[in-house]
């Protein structure tokens, strides 16, 4: 898939390069680039792609080209081509785009369309052309686009050229009168256009072969281009030509294109339909630099172009399926050495998905794997399972001669979360080459092996309860101390989850012995992969002091493990750091450490080789925006609808799902935090998350008037919390868990210790009284009014409500339904940041805006 950037033109082109005006064609695609979505489809040969082309070179706007192939079936490669284009002109973007990874869940999705209008708004009127959308049949990839397109942004023209009607859901874009069709009948020539085709190609045709030439033809566009090939050679053969045309269609490729072209180009455009990527680059690269034989090539102009913007060749497809035909005149070798180029192209201009694919069909296995061995041991989905296809459609001889393979192949079952294969695979490993004689070979198999036990076990220690993963690391790094090449086993850097902790037990003293085998296992993990996860153990030390609500020695780990992760650049270690440290400077009230700590995780977004620092700064962003009650600066991403599960297995992505929660409770949505909680049953897989999740829902229970179900959720979390004395997130609630501890102590048979409760309820008193204080710091430094505009009805309401009146006697009074009062006592609460009626008329009151 290709991209291209035009700027201006018309519709049919002659074979110099001459446009043929059709004035109603162009008026069409004038009215319908008002609209979001333009379909053109037709069959092969009606000028679809150079209809939109030549329209477009005349029109006024920014024209994004995407050229698509069978091979854009693939998730990761599609979106792989689509961020390597975009990097041609906007390299910040591309970057984004990379780090989002395809979108096939809501939530990814949620981020790329957040960053696509960021991008295209400021760009003006903006045309997207995905050119062979009948190509595209994988689900994943279909859905993406159809939602895109159901995503109108004002000022973009998505516009879909396709043989097929496109197999995506637009009734309701169809029923607002937002999508334009055009289809065959619109495509064809008249008789008049036809007409003044062949006098600019400077052959005289009488009105009566006109008429038969249209009639034979019915306007195909491709039909008149082979019937002018021909008369240029033989004017006087009209009707043979339209014989021949009807009567077969490739025979007359054959005979007035590939026959009447040399040999050693008949040989270089079979080659050249073996591949995808037709840059001009590679292409030189294939006819060896023979520049006669490109010359050649772009002499039959009316079936292979040459786009000098992008750099790149199209092949028409009927000319392309005539090629494919002749595939079999290729010997083995012009092949190989064909998809040998291709790789080595798509590999040095990072088209990474591609050169693995080439070089798979090549049988080339070694470079996929030393390609395969260069990315993130967290692959997505998609990608995944490209691999993994490959190499299990390889011979097994040929892959196994590589210890690199057994890791690929075990990292590969786990990211698609086939873990009894993995471990299976993992054992049989280990058992057969430990049976064998010491070798530098078994050594590096029986090292990755190893590693990928230990890794196995460090993710399922949740639900094991069994934290001995650091036997397996140190066994790995025996074996790799074995190896005198010594590489790293894998890439040096990982998604840390939300939690550091893997503690699914509420057991005393199990986070000490996570934390000593993961202190254990460092050593060995930093040697072997080149530094990744340096300074872990010392961020779950912090993780489980802060939780404690001992800061002090929280802030020393935290900052022990940023020194240590940032001489060995692991960037995902530091942030989640500088998370705790925003957290607690938040609960000291320390406004100006707050700043330090952002000005830090500012200056990770600079980083380029940090491929999640843009979405991690959203998510920390808005944790700290939600406990100022700004909303509006939240990322879009995080706040539209639910997090979806295309993560990859080895470790899940949770630290959106973390503050998303957050943000549902702060903003007083409990109906959905609640089902939120019950429809993300993994985030609660570890100790602090069942603590954090358990505690929402007793407060949002509370908030609904469910005191009963939200005195058994407060009991539920002290259970969780009491053998490990975790307070903290008790305590982060602020004044909606004093008010719930209040309620606790007034219930004898709450089961909660009343000294318990009302330490938790003094230190949250304490928390919301230094959140107010951040506010007040953030919005003077940001120079925030504090002006409230409360509307007449809301002041009534609100003195009815000071006055002692319930709801329903404010509405009998008011003449209005309960339900209207109550909206306008959530809009009152919002405006005054109050989280009850008593805090409503407080606050009132503090303002003057009601008297006592």
């Amino acid at each position: 898939m290709n991209e291209r950037i035009f700027n201006r033109g018309s519709v049919i082109s002659t074979e110099g390069g001459t446009f043929l005006e059709r004035p109603k064609l162009t008026g069409l695609f004038a009215d319908a680039i008002k609209k979001p979505l333009i379909i053109v489809s037709a069959g092969a040969g009606y000028g679809k792609t150079l209809a939109v082309y030549s329209f477009l070179q005349n029109y006024d706007t920014l024209t994004m080209w995407f050229q698509l192939s069978e091979h854009d079936n693939v998730g990761a490669r599609f979106w792989e081509n689509i961020a390597n284009t975009v990097a041609l002109k906007n390299k910040r973007f591309a970057e984004r785009l990379l780090e989002i990874g395809f979108p096939e869940t809501e939530e990814l999705f949620g981020k790329f369309i957040s960053s696509f209008k960021d991008e295209i708004l400021s760009a003006g009127k903006s045309v997207m052309v995905f050119d062979d959308f009948h190509l595209i049949h994988e689900k994943s990839v279909s859905q993406f686009m159809e939602r895109a397109i159901k995503s109108p942004i004002s000022n973009i023209t998505t516009v879909l050229i396709s043989r097929t009607d496109p197999d995506i859901n637009i009734v309701r874009l169809q029923s607002q009168r937002m999508v334009t069709i055009i289809g065959e009948d619109d495509l064809r020539m008249t008789e008049a256009e036809t007409a003044q085709y062949f006098q600019l190609l400077g052959i005289h045709l009488s009105p009566q072969s006109i008429a038969n030439i249209c009639r034979d033809t019915v306007g195909w566009v491709f039909g008149m281009n082979l019937i002018s090939l021909a008369l240029k050679k033989a004017p006087d053969r009209e009707q043979s030509a339209r014989i021949a045309m009807k009567l077969n269609i490739f025979k007359m490729i054959e005979n007035e294109v590939f026959i009447v072209s040399s040999e050693r180009l008949q040989r270089f455009l079979i080659k050249l339909s073996l591949i995808e990527h037709l840059s001009a680059e590679l292409v030189s690269i294939l006819a060896e630099g023979d520049e006669n034989l490109v010359d050649e090539l772009k002499g039959i102009s009316s079936f292979v172009r040459r786009d000098t913007q992008l750099q790149t060749y199209f092949i028409h497809h009927l000319l392309l399926e005539y090629l494919r035909q002749k595939q079999n005149i290729l010997t083995e070798d012009e092949k190989h050495d064909v998809y040998l180029k291709a790789a080595r192209w798509c590999e040095d201009n990072d088209y990474k998905m591609d050169a693995v694919s080439y070089y798979g069909r090549a049988g080339e296995y070694k470079e996929i794997i030393d390609i395969v061995y260069h990315f993130n041991i967290q692959f997505p989905y998609e990608q995944a399972k490209f691999i993994l296809d490959i190499y299990e459609g390889a011979p097994a001889h040929l892959l196994e001669c590589f210890p690199q393979y057994y890791r690929q192949y075990t990292a590969l079952l786990l990211n698609l979360n086939r873990q009894s294969e993995a471990l299976a695979n993992v054992k049989e490993l280990i058992e057969r080459y430990s049976a064998l004689p010491a070798s530098d070979f078994s050594n590096h198999v029986l090292c990755d092996a190893y590693m990928s036990l230990g890794i196995a076990k460090y993710m399922t220690a949740p639900h094991t309860g069994r934290y001995d993963f650091y036997e397996s690391f140190e066994k790995a790094h025996y074996y790799y101390n074995l190896n005198p090449y010594r590489e790293s086993a894998m890439a040096n850097s990982v998604t840390l989850s939300a939690l550091v902790s893997k503690v699914g037990t509420a057991r005393s003293g199990a986070m000490e012995e996570y934390i000593d085998s993961l202190t254990r296992s460092l050593p060995a993990l930093v040697n072997i992969l080149n530094g990744l996860l340096s300074g872990l153990d010392d961020l779950a030390r912090g993780e489980l002091y802060f939780y404690k609500s001992d800061l002090d020695s929280s802030v020393k780990s935290l900052r022990k493990s940023i020194q240590q992760a940032e001489e060995r650049n692991q960037y995902e270690v530091i942030n989640r750091a500088l998370f705790y440290l925003l957290r607690i400077a938040a609960a000291k009230g320390d406004f100006a450490e707050i700043q330090s700590v952002f000005k830090h995780l500012e200056t990770l977004l600079e980083v380029r080789e940090y491929h999640s620092r843009f979405t991690t700064f959203d998510i920390i962003s808005s944790w700290y925006y939600a406990i100022l009650n700004q909303p509006s600066l939240i990322a879009q991403w995080i706040l539209n609808g639910d997090f979806g599960k295309g993560y990859p297995g080895i470790f899940k992505a949770d630290f959106g799902d973390f503050v998303r929660a957050k943000f549902y409770y702060s903003d007083k949505r409990y109906h959905r935090l609640i089902s939120f909680i019950e429809s993300n049953p993994a985030f609660c897989d570890v100790l602090f998350g069942k603590l954090e999740m358990k505690l929402l829902m007793a407060a949002s229970l509370y908030q609904l008037k469910e005191r009963d179900a939200s005195l058994a959720a407060l009991k539920e979390a002290y259970e969780l919390a009491s053998a490990n004395a975790l307070t903290m997130p008790f305590i982060e609630l602020g004044n909606d868990m004093r008010t719930l501890t209040r309620a606790a102590m007034r219930d004898k048979n709450c089961g909660i210790p009343a000294q318990w409760l009302e330490l938790v309820n003094r230190k949250s008193a304490t928390y919301a009284k230094r959140r107010l204080q951040i506010i007040s710091e953030y919005k003077k430094a940001n120079n925030i009014s504090d002006d409230l505009r409360i509307s007449p009805r809301e002041l009534e309401i609100l003195r009815d409500l000071c006055d002692g009146l319930s709801r329903a006697e404010i509405a009998a009074n008011r003449e209005l339904s309960v339900s209207t009062v109550k909206m306008v006592l959530n809009t009152i609460y919002t405006k005054l940041g109050a989280s009850s009626l008593a805090d409503a008329i407080k606050i009132a009151i503090n303002r003057n805006l009601i008297k006592k």
